[in-house]
């Protein structure tokens, strides 16, 4: 029996909700999130925007006279202007979050001549604030795993905190009398008449913050403890035909860190946290910090092979179409991109000469590389 997705009934029909299931969240697909290219103005927009809406809840007299409306999605999605994510993996961000940036970089630079024969450039995103690297998110656009938290809490599940303490929909109507901003804080209360008492040990985080703490310790997705010869062998090719060089198989932690368990660790994450150039076929027309319209972090392949959706819009559940798809030659113009307000000019895939030596492996080496890949 598939899983299925439960923003396709349970999340937007829940407590008598009226909205209506747009056509790209499917039964048994990928959860995903909307962003909007574009304002009607023809500016840029890029920002998430809620799927669902509360009027129409049964259970909850405060809302009666709510009367939120869900977007366009249908007109939106004809016209070209919807930009989807999925939801990346939560194990192992801890261990991501203790990697320095000059361990980071100094994998970038030993590699730098075997990246530029095959084209492949790449660069941090960075934190407009400090400088320092970002490496969370598609784009690399979030500093750490609390931010993550946050923006997380705050765009998928419309519940304000410290860090995000502004509701996107301000109309009292809406969000009822009884409903405080930020709706979840870390408690300062002197009672416990609302569970939010400063004293009750089980409260004094805020819930955001839980799941931050939850990210951090939770450890990393183990590969298969015993591969086959055949994903041992898909090892070996994935390095020689220059995977890895974006897809770092390992990196190491701060030698000194507030808690043992993170420190001075391995980290096998097949990743380089950087960002690249993808090219037009899976340029998403979005710009998150110094992350361009068709660039995207390396997605770390640890757990790769429990994963049942790929790419950062979760258009296949495929991985060799998910290699495959890598590959996009420079254009100015492409079908996802020419109803738009901005037609951009994309660069060829960093990843291009790779992809080209995947395809000219045998079959049993390529079914190799995947039984490699399902291995982690």
């Amino acid at each position: 029996m598939l899983p299925e997705n439960p923003l396709f009934r349970l999340v937007p029909l829940r407590f008598g909700k009226k909205n209506v299931v747009p056509s790209f969240e499917q039964q048994y697909g990928p959860i995903r999130e909307v962003r909007f290219k574009y304002n009607p103005d023809g500016t840029r927009d890029g920002g998430v925007h809620q799927l669902w809406v509360v009027t129409g809840i049964t259970t909850d007299p405060t809302l009666t006279n709510c009367s939120l409306t869900q977007p366009n999605f249908a007109s939106q999605l004809k016209a070209g202007n919807l930009s989807f994510r999925i939801p990346l993996q939560m194990l192992g961000l801890g261990l991501i979050d203790s990697i320095q940036d000059r361990e980071i970089l100094s994998h970038f630079n030993a590699t730098a001549s075997q990246r530029a024969a095959l084209g492949i450039a790449g660069h941090p995103n960075r934190s407009g604030n400090d400088g320092t690297i970002t490496r969370f998110g598609w784009k690399a656009q979030n500093k750490s795993i609390t931010m993550f938290a946050a923006e997380a809490y705050n765009v998928e599940m419309g519940i304000t905190n410290e860090l995000f303490p502004t509701a996107t929909e301000e109309d009292p109507n809406c969000n009822g009398p009884q409903k405080p901003e930020p709706n979840d804080v870390t408690r300062t209360d002197t009672t416990d008449e609302i569970n939010e008492s400063f004293t009750n040990p089980l409260h004094i985080l805020a819930d955001w913050m839980q799941f931050q703490i939850l990210m951090r310790f939770s450890d990393a997705p183990q590969p298969a403890p015993n591969p086959s010869a055949s994903a041992q062998r898909g090892q070996v090719v994935f390095n020689s035909i220059g995977c890895a060089l974006c897809h770092t198989p390992q990196m190491q932690t701060a030698p000194v860190m507030n808690s043992a368990v993170l420190e001075n660790r391995p980290v096998n994450l097949f990743s380089d946290l950087l960002v690249h150039h993808m090219g037009a076929g899976l340029a998403d027309n979005i710009i998150q910090g110094q992350a361009g319209p068709d660039e995207f972090r390396t997605v770390p392949l640890w757990g790769v092979g429990q994963r049942l959706f790929f790419l950062h819009d979760g258009r296949t559940s495929d991985l060799l179409q998910a290699i495959q798809q890598h590959f996009s030659n420079a254009t100015g113009d492409t079908a996802a991109t020419a109803t738009s307000p901005a037609s951009p000019a994309y660069p060829a895939s960093e990843a291009n000469a790779v992809v080209q030596k995947f395809r000219g492996l045998s079959k049993t080496d390529q079914q190799a590389v995947l039984d490699f890949l399902r291995s982690l």
